[in-house]
């Protein structure tokens, strides 16, 4: 097992280092990790029951890597997965299909459809921010394990959650993954807005003025401590002098880094976070490339979409793949197709490529269709999704389908509670 092992030994726990004794035999624990870490996750969950050694190896977040990497190459170990805000279940619920499993919801207590932002699923982990009550869930869809964070300290507990008379909070958060240290953390940049009261001299009603405007920042690390973090205040250097006009809401995860889309004056740039230096950097956009559509991350580039051009029974796509984020190089790929659609949406990515969602006309489900996208190979080609057919996704505006992924999901083991001995000593 090499190198993989060693790493092993020196992450887990030392209960994590006893040998099972089966049948009066002695396994190592390199064999029992390497067994484990080929398994289906269904079947690793079970076996934490074997033991409390196996409870706490299993639950390591090293192990949790390791099964996840093999998980991606192993043919069972990934599944389509299908997400999208289900009108016709409960108000506190997420349908995801998996291919394999076919349907299943995903219940995520006090949580409504109605107020709530879903991050990007990043290897199989979910963060949702509840824009009424600030409340933000960590959820591994693999194991369907929900964790809620402490409340951020920028925003008071108060009534009306976040909103006074006086003072505005509006908090923004946004996730992702530093794959050099193996964490996952939560960004939450919240801006604050003072009002002075004033009273009408003719009318004597009051009247509110903006007294004053900050933008305070905070993270939150979901690491080796998990559960037991808390919010940390940080200073990274944000450019814009506390304003946070044009910045989306929206972000994308690649290579370590958050990206945002920020129109500052009719200019259109990326603002991207460095999550293991933890500061702010402004990206340039390719001129050609101003008024791209989406962007998308790909085996760990950050990817944006520009518009559908229509041809001779032709359509094509142009793409500007970041290749090198510090020297700010962009490579430009451009995909022709069929006239399938008009409107193409990448709605998630898979190997060197993007999904992409199609309406071929009207609102019936049957209409939709998925395609891949394959950006070395410059091909596009149909994806045999039946289950498109079955359900109705949401669509804003110009048929956009919302608030929906469709991707390729390997499984992951990650433990999002604070202590693997918890799990052990509840098992028995």
């Amino acid at each position: 097992m090499g190198s993989s092992t060693s790493q092993m030994r020196s992450s887990s726990s030392s209960s994590s280092r006893e040998s099972v004794n089966t049948n009066r035999q002695q396994i190592p624990e390199d064999v029992i990790l390497d067994i484990l870490s080929r398994l289906p996750a269904k079947s690793v969950v079970r076996f934490r029951r074997v033991s409390r050694a196996w409870c706490s190896f299993i639950h390591d977040p090293f192990f949790a890597s390791l099964h996840h990497a093999r998980s991606i190459t192993r043919d069972k170990g990934n599944a389509l997965l299908l997400s999208y805000p289900d009108p016709s279940s409960s108000s506190t619920s997420f349908s995801f299909f998996e291919r394999k499993q076919g349907f299943r919801n995903l219940q995520i207590s006090h949580v409504d459809q109605q107020y709530a932002c879903l991050s990007e699923i990043i290897r199989g982990i979910l963060c949702i921010h509840d824009r009424r009550s600030h409340r933000v869930d960590i959820c591994n869809i693999t194991t369907q394990e929900t964790i809620t964070l402490p409340r951020s300290t920028n925003i008071p507990i108060r009534p009306g959650a976040g909103v006074d008379f006086d003072i505005v909070y509006e908090p923004r958060y946004s996730f992702g993954f530093n794959s050099s240290t193996g964490d996952y953390k939560v960004l939450n940049i919240c801006s604050i807005t003072g009002y002075k009261l004033q009273v009408n001299p003719i009318n004597g009603l009051f009247t509110r003025e903006v007294s004053r405007k900050t933008v305070e920042f905070e993270i939150f690390t979901i690491g080796c401590d998990r559960g037991a973090g808390s919010w940390r205040k940080i200073d990274p250097g944000y450019p814009y002098d506390q304003e946070l006009y044009g910045l989306t809401s929206e972000s994308v995860c690649a290579d370590g880094v958050i990206h945002w889309r920020h129109r500052l004056f009719d200019q259109e740039i990326l603002l991207a976070f460095d999550l293991q230096q933890e500061k702010f950097q402004i990206i340039k956009v390719p001129k050609e490339a101003l008024r791209f559509q989406l962007m998308k991350q790909v085996k760990g580039c950050l990817v944006l979409m520009g518009h559908v051009t229509s041809g001779y029974n032709r359509n094509k796509i142009d793409l500007w793949i970041l290749e090198d984020r510090r020297d700010q190089v962009w490579m430009k790929e451009t995909v022709l197709f069929p006239s399938y659609s008009s409107c193409l949406w990448p709605v998630g990515s898979f190997k060197t490529g993007l999904i992409l969602l199609a309406q071929h006309g009207g609102a019936n489900p049957a209409a939709w269709a998925a395609y891949y996208c394959d950006l070395e190979t410059k091909n596009i080609c149909m994806i045999h999704v039946p289950e498109l057919k079955s359900v109705k996704l949401p669509c804003g505006e110009v048929g956009k389908p919302s608030d929906v992924v469709l991707t390729v999901h390997a499984e992951n083991l990650l433990s999002l509670t604070s202590n693997a001995y918890e799990h052990a000593g509840k098992k028995g």
